[in-house]
């Protein structure tokens, strides 16, 4: 890329940057001075001219910022996902580490464009020590909260567990009655024509062809479910009947009402 459009899309960045900042749910502190520390070094760019942003150092130097610029965004953003900012927190807390290495990457790069820049005063050890704290206290302000999202998150991955192995048990049902049912028409002509004729009266899709997902709907003797038709890539509805035992009767007036 020429030089103007990596200047371009440094920019760009660092305004997301500073957007996201805003809608981070933790560590907002050390993500609004790493922000503040892209804008100061663009802030020198701006003095670069055409034959400066050209020669082959500071090109390679500006393209390096770049990417370390979309590194700190990608980092900042994930405080602000709403589904896990609380898991990273509950793991590590304030990311002293992770903050300090990106500015030691923003001070590498401000070096290498050799702009002037008072390093020392810019990235201020004792200012990160202070945006520590400040990111740690609000963090502890927020303990129940963190922990609630937390315990929410764990019944869910249960959950979702749960519902994985009760559907591997299905779908392993499903083909051994599959193959019971070619078993049988093999063996009995008789039946092979009953089931022949069932077949022929509705589709038929084997449950170890289908893949269950999210409840939609319930009722006194059933679930729906959304669902996917492995084979043919469909979308389905999924209903899953309540019945322990499924006699002829029930199960005639269940096939008279999907015929």
């Amino acid at each position: 890329m020429d030089p103007t459009t990596v200047l371009n899309i440094i920019y760009g960045t660092a305004v997301l940057i500073k957007k996201t900042v805003e809608d981070v749910k933790a560590n907002q502190q050390q993500c609004k001075r790493l922000g503040e520390r892209i804008d100061a070094i663009n802030q020198c760019l701006t003095s670069l001219n055409d034959r400066d942003l050209n020669r082959s150092e500071i090109k390679q130097s500006l393209d390096n910022f770049r990417k370390c610029v979309q590194e700190c965004l990608d980092f900042i953003t994930q405080f602000k996902e709403k589904s896990s900012w609380f898991a990273r927190v509950f793991y590590n807390q304030n990311h002293k580490e992770q903050f300090q290495e990106l500015n030691l990457q923003l001070s590498q790069c401000a070096n290498d464009l050799n702009l002037g820049i008072n390093l020392n005063q810019l990235f201020d050890v004792r200012i990160d020590e202070n945006d520590q704290e400040t990111d740690l206290n609000t963090i502890e302000s927020k303990i129940d909260d963190i922990a609630q999202l937390m315990e929410q998150m764990k019944e869910e991955q249960y959950n979702h567990y749960r519902g994985i192995q009760e559907n591997i048990k299905q779908r392993l049902n499903s083909l051994k009655y599959n193959l019971k049912q070619d078993i049988i028409k093999i063996k009995d002509p008789v039946k092979a024509r009953e089931i022949a004729e069932e077949e022929h009266a509705f589709l038929h899709i084997p449950f170890h062809d289908l893949i269950q997902e999210k409840r939609i709907g319930q009722g006194g003797f059933a679930d729906v479910y959304r669902g996917r038709w492995l084979s043919r890539d469909h979308e389905v509805a999924i209903k899953v009947i309540r019945i322990q035992f499924l006699d002829d009767r029930i199960k005639g007036d269940l096939v008279n009402e999907i015929s």
